[in-house]
């Protein structure tokens, strides 16, 4: 109710109400799109754009019943979007700092394909809603209810789709010869 009633100072040409309405919010914001980018000033770009995103909305017109739910939706969409965009666009060969430890050397280097492995499979799922709950999940530390609320799906409804998305995952990790048949 009182989302609402700030939406409609934002329309009457109140900025601090805007201030009052985001402001609790950015810092959530800021941790989701780094938690997707790892990357301090393209987390920042990303919340800055949806905050002129959510403006704009708001002066639109668009019916936002959920004013949070939707701003972190939109900050975790926009976070994605920059994340694929920046591994499409560089095809960079592997950097590795200078290091004695061989051994920490391969550690590292497993370690983070591994973990590039595993986004490009979860970006690579079909089901857009499997990928939402799997970075929610594990990229964010969101619980169960929390992406409930935060994609208007039912709890049951999230646990079955994080259950089929790692399934689904592991096949195609598998397939793609990157996990042994027996990895969990």
């Amino acid at each position: 109710m009182e989302q609402e009633i700030l939406m409609t100072r934002i329309k009457n040409g109140e900025d601090e109400a805007f201030a009052q309405l985001v402001n609790p919010l950015i810092e959530k914001g800021y941790r989701t799109s780094f938690s997707i980018l790892k990357s301090r000033e393209q987390a920042e770009e990303v919340v800055q754009n949806a905050l002129i995103e959510a403006y704009r909305n708001i002066m639109s017109g668009k019916d936002i019943t959920y004013f949070n739910t939707w701003f972190y939706k939109l900050v975790t969409h926009r976070s994605i979007d920059a994340w694929r965009k920046n591994h499409r666009l560089k095809e960079s060969p592997l950097e590795i700092d200078v290091v004695t430890d061989n051994h920490g050397v391969m550690e590292s280097v497993l370690k983070e394909e591994t973990e590039n492995e595993i986004k490009k499979g979860i970006l690579s799922l079909d089901n857009r809603d499997y990928r939402n709950v799997l970075i929610l999940y594990y990229y964010q530390e969101q619980a169960i209810q929390e992406i409930s609320d935060l994609l208007g799906l039912k709890s049951s409804t999230v646990k079955s789709h994080l259950r089929r998305a790692r399934n689904t995952l592991k096949k195609r990790l598998i397939e793609n010869q990157f996990i042994g048949v027996n990895s969990q």
